[in-house]
């Protein structure tokens, strides 16, 4: 009897331990998921020192984070332009809380002196925050000097003499993960070019033509307005960023499909124009200096350079390629804004010289024009670098 009982428990305990195995394992609580995490990577490293701090304290921390909406701000500052906040000049990584202050006590960590031109630190600050506060979806503001697509001018860090090109961004992003929405706080930012670069790593980028002045996106009105909308989609928080920047133009554009059709337009409208140089060139000639620009005037207006073209040549190919650009134009406009005299801008430029002296800068380490051919995911994707340089090389 003594026996059959033992074997009934022994029969019992191997019951309960292959029930064990075959049970699901609970879980840890996954950590708190806020709708949207907001990344503003703030190089101050160079003469906007000064602005760091007001920007965080007086408009990013007037609001700051909530469960909902989490700011992460990767700020790095230079001696000689500022001594607010304690006057750091390390880079320091920020939990944006509503009526913080940007002092080195305030500061989750100090990340030294690093290279904000270095696309590694654009990996890790994007990658940190993701890990530490994981949202649903993510914006990534780019806070510095700008000037569109050239090498070495944007996100320039003076302690370092680096800035982050476009080629370089793609890399940073490929390690990094894709974001929803792109923000430039920087100078002349939406041209072609630069969307191309974030085609595959953003679902829609906010940005100016022109250039930026001090105030940029006013973060204080789009946290306000994100915490009061936790649901916005990507689309709708590009154009509320494109709202709160009122320089003098400004524009959301939405990086999906329909921005491929854009690309494509674009680069049927480049063969048709160079098929039609020998024949045109005097109709380019009057359609480019017709054609809105902006500080740099080789940053042209892309759809008013389709409707001059259109307007000054006869020929019915180039016309239906040129209302083809138009017409992509709109369709991943989402928003757009313009005063004085860029009424005539939709809010995309592109590179348009005229002269052998604009292909390039001589401010620039390298030759700008050799950097567009050969660097930029635009040209390899389209036939306009082949016209430009038909077009200038007279």
């Amino acid at each position: 009897m003594k026996k059959r009982k033992l074997l009934n428990v022994i029969l019992l305990v191997a019951t309960l331990l292959s029930l064990a195995w075959t049970l699901p394992v609970s879980a840890a609580p996954p950590k708190p998921q806020a709708g949207w995490t907001l990344m503003v990577y703030m190089n101050g490293d160079n003469n906007l020192e000064k602005y760091v701090t007001p920007d965080i304290e007086k408009e990013l921390a007037q609001v700051g984070s909530n469960a909902d909406v989490k700011v992460i701000v990767l700020a790095d500052r230079i001696p000689g332009y500022s001594n607010a906040a304690g006057d750091w000049t390390t880079t320091k990584l920020f939990y944006v809380t509503k009526g913080m202050k940007a002092t080195p006590d305030k500061a989750l960590a100090d990340w030294g002196e690093r290279n904000m031109g270095d696309p590694q630190t654009l990996v890790d600050f994007i990658r940190y925050a993701k890990t530490n506060y994981p949202a649903d979806h993510y914006a990534l503001v780019l806070w510095d000097h700008g000037w569109g697509w050239r090498p070495e001018q944007t996100m320039w860090d003076e302690t370092d003499q680096d800035a982050l090109d476009p080629h370089e961004i793609i890399t940073a992003m490929r390690a990094a993960g894709p974001v929803d929405v792109v923000g430039y706080d920087a100078c002349e930012q939406q041209m072609i070019e630069i969307e191309a670069t974030w085609r595959n790593y953003a679902h829609a980028i906010a940005a100016s033509q022109e250039d930026v002045w001090w105030e940029g996106f006013k973060y204080e009105v789009i946290l306000a307005d994100l915490q009061a909308n936790p649901a916005m989609t990507a689309e709708q928080l590009a154009v509320e960023m494109a709202r709160t920047m009122t320089d003098k133009t400004v524009s959301a554009v939405v990086l999906d499909s329909r921005w491929d059709n854009l690309l494509t337009a674009v680069d049927q409208w480049s063969s048709a124009l160079l098929n039609g140089l020998p024949t045109f060139r005097a109709a380019y000639d009057a359609a480019y200096a017709d054609t809105q620009d902006v500080a740099d005037p080789t940053n042209k207006d892309l759809y008013d350079a389709a409707v001059e073209i259109k307007a000054h040549v006869s020929d019915a190919n180039i016309q239906a390629k040129s209302q083809a650009v138009i017409d992509a134009i709109s369709a991943v406009t989402l928003y757009e804004w313009h005063r004085g005299k860029y009424q005539d801008a939709r809010g995309i430029g592109i590179f348009w010289p005229r002269r052998p002296a604009d292909l390039d800068e001589p401010s620039s380490l390298q030759n700008d024009f050799e950097y567009y051919r050969t660097f930029l995911r635009f040209s390899r994707l389209t036939h306009w670098d082949e016209f430009l340089s038909a077009y200038v090389n007279r």
